[in-house]
């Protein structure tokens, strides 16, 4: 009986799903390991129906019912974007936050920087920049009698009848579910483990989290909104995840499915369920991942993956054949303090809607999403969208959308195109829509820009990794602005982000906070910094990730951990990650840490910007543990002999229509050049190589750019 691989990624416009054949017995070509690459519109009341709407596709192809290739399926992988829309759009539970007494306005005070989650435009309109509303309001904010210090001693006992009080007043203000973040909990949690309690007696199965156990690092106000956030989404993502589930078993699927976490590693329904808020960048890390695994297949160690969904388009790094991470997690305008895989978004994709606002024509952040979903799709839309730009300049070709699924109606992007923008600018349809293309191009290349650039990078060092439906169409535009010598285009484009979900691996992070300083003028670090106390620290943390990956099915000896700490000068805010390659520390190990935080602190912030005189400080200490995941060997695809002769088609680029050579899949061939103008149009996206550039199409289907 075959044995399939499934990873499936649930975006805001697109469902996308990738099949992969263990042993190929039920593809038509035999193909062992062969990526099948499946596209349907996401149905926001149903997200598992999008899901199941691709698998249709799959099971369609091999000739087999869809009960037999769900019942088949080794691994199921999923990214959702359940978190982050029920955080976008105030779908959340309502938290009852309990705090040390005197420390109850923590959010309501929060940081001294308005402009937190917006873009450029936004902060410079200083007269109605605000802070944004806190996580928590005031009057669902508790304060009840405790103290500990800064060493985990107990200054002043716990009133258990005050945390009664408290509860009263919560419950009776319309909490719904309860979040506990005490002032020292990271050194000594038992306080917040006494109020659980007190809790599960007054009110019985309500869902609590523990900033002791959920986040047990330093940094009052992040640890307290990352606890309150997790625990507003922790109902919400347990009721989807569960109907998730339903679905696709009642539908056929035996194993147990697996989501992929902002740090780029996948973990059980269970478990993810208490870490709710570390799945608020589930989908978009994907890409990152499977850009991180082609790349390091090609010889690109060095990579800007560029996402152009219908939503949204992100932005990410590989430095070194390795994303590049964060300490922290965006979400809209708050910032968690969890490690994430480092994604910037911005609200450009196909989807995207054009405006003119006071004469000035604008694009996005608004989207017309999946329904009623851009004017051309015909299902109620009339705002236009990058989109009917890219339909009405000739670029998308209207019979070849969803593979053929979805025939585009061009009068109507015309239409909405003539209506919104080009009467109240006074241009015709085409100029309109060429506008809005090089406008969302702009935007789309400044992201990059500040991703690289304004981080100390330079492009030119850097591969242009082009995916998402609407990426290969756009790219040619932002990444020759850009400066970098290549633009690829996977063959996994469409689904990339599916596919890297279906790359990653088991993973566990645990942290904890435990500040330790070197005094100033130190030269010695490791004798203020004790290796044996390191050691401790690190296998404690690791201990705690193996016992949850092992009750998640992984197989103990196949564990992989990373040991890291956040580290900065003393007397400093900002920290920086700096790893260990050693799994035990010596001396030597210790020293060779710091010498490698003032190299990579110098890096970013310039030569003699380190001050080592002055000491250093040891915040946070971080394990990630790793169990790979049973999956088939990766086949892409290998293109064969070329058929027949591309054609031609009108395209209006640089204010004028132009002959542009279209060629579809089976024009492809290993090796082939393309001279631009060209449109490549593959089953399930466009890519375009523009004007004064050149492309070849590799043995697995990749397509790559080059500026002339």
């Amino acid at each position: 009986m075959p044995t399939y691989y499934v990873a499936s990624d649930i975006g805001g416009t697109f469902t996308d799903t990738v099949v992969i054949d263990a042993d190929g017995g039920a593809r038509p070509d035999g193909r062992a390991g062969r990526v099948g690459r499946y596209k349907s519109s996401t149905v926001p009341d149903n997200p598992a129906q999008g899901v199941l709407d691709t698998l249709e596709l799959a099971a369609e192809e091999r000739g087999v019912p869809l009960a037999e290739l769900l019942g088949a399926v080794e691994v199921f992988a999923h990214g959702t974007t359940i978190a982050t829309n029920a955080m976008l759009e105030g779908r959340t539970k309502k938290v009852g936050l309990i705090q040390t007494r005197g420390f109850g306005d923590t959010l309501t005070i929060m940081r001294g920087f308005k402009g937190i989650g917006l873009d450029e435009e936004e902060v410079k309109r200083f007269r109605t920049l605000v802070k944004q509303p806190a996580a928590v309001p005031r009057r669902l904010t508790a304060e009840v009698t405790e103290r500990i210090d800064y060493a985990g001693r107990v200054v002043c006992p716990l009133d258990e009848a005050d945390v009664r009080r408290a509860l009263a007043e919560l419950r009776a203000a319309g909490a719904e579910v309860f979040a506990v973040s005490l002032l020292w909990s990271f050194a000594n949690g038992a306080h917040e483990r006494r109020v659980a309690e007190i809790i599960a007696e007054e009110v019985p199965g309500a869902s609590v989290t523990l900033s002791s156990e959920f986040l047990p690092r330093i940094g009052e106000y992040e640890r307290t909104l990352t606890t309150a956030v997790n625990a507003s989404l922790r109902p919400v993502l347990k009721t989807s995840l569960d109907s998730f589930e339903s679905t696709l078993s009642k539908a056929g699927l035996r194993a147990d499915p697996l989501l992929m976490q902002s740090n780029g590693g996948l973990a059980t329904f269970t478990e993810v369920e208490k870490r709710a808020a570390a799945t608020v960048m589930s989908g978009p890390v994907g890409g990152v991942v499977a850009s991180q695994f082609l790349g390091a297949r090609s010889g690109h160690r060095n990579v800007v993956t560029t996402d152009m969904g219908g939503t949204s388009f992100d932005v990410g790094l590989v430095l070194d054949g390795r994303p590049v991470m964060s300490n922290t997690t965006l979400i809209g305008r708050d910032e968690l303090a969890l490690p994430s895989v480092a994604v910037r978004a911005i609200g450009a994709g196909a989807g995207s809607i054009a405006s003119v606002r006071g004469g000035v024509l604008q694009v996005g952040p608004e989207s017309a999403g999946a329904r009623p979903g851009p004017a051309c799709y015909g299902r109620g839309g009339t705002l236009p969208t990058v989109a009917d730009a890219d339909l009405v300049l000739g670029y998308l070709n209207p019979d070849n959308f969803l593979g053929g699924r979805l025939t585009l109606d061009v009068d109507k992007a015309r239409g909405a195109i003539d209506e919104h923008v080009a009467k109240p600018t006074g241009l015709t349809v085409e100029q309109a829509a060429e506008g809005i293309k090089t406008i969302v191009d702009a935007r789309m290349a400044d992201l990059v820009r500040q991703v690289t650039v304004e981080q100390g990078y330079d492009p030119t060092d850097f591969a242009v990794f082009a995916y998402g439906g609407a990426g290969p169409l756009h790219a040619f535009s932002y990444g020759a602005e850009l400066g970098c010598p290549q633009i690829v285009v996977p063959i996994t484009a469409s689904v990339h982000s599916a596919f890297g979900i279906g790359c990653s691996d088991l993973t566990m992070v645990e942290e904890l906070s435990k500040p330790m300083q070197t005094p100033p003028g130190t030269t010695d670090h490791a004798s203020a910094l004790p290796p044996a106390e390191l050691n401790a620290t690190f296998d404690e943390l690791a201990a705690r990730a193996r016992r949850d990956l092992v009750a998640a099915g992984a197989a103990e000896d196949s564990i992989r951990y990373v040991r890291s700490v956040e580290i900065r000068f003393r007397a400093q805010i900002h920290v920086l990650t700096v790893p260990f390659e050693s799994d035990v520390l010596t001396a030597a190990d210790v020293n060779g840490m710091v010498e490698r935080f003032v190299e990579v602190y110098e890096g970013r912030f310039g030569k003699g910007a380190a001050f080592l005189e002055g000491g250093v400080e040891i915040t946070t200490f971080r394990v990630v543990a790793t169990s790979p995941v049973p999956r088939a060997d990766f086949d892409t695809g290998a293109l064969g002999e070329a058929a027949g002769e591309p054609g031609l088609r009108k395209v209006f680029s640089g204010g004028e229509w132009r002959d542009a050579t279209v060629y579809r899949a089976e024009h492809l061939h290993d090796g082939l050049h393309i001279e631009g103008l060209a449109i490549v149009e593959l089953r399930d996206t466009t890519v375009v190589i523009g004007p004064g550039q050149d492309a070849e199409v590799d043995g697995s289907g990749d397509i790559v750019i080059r500026n002339r």
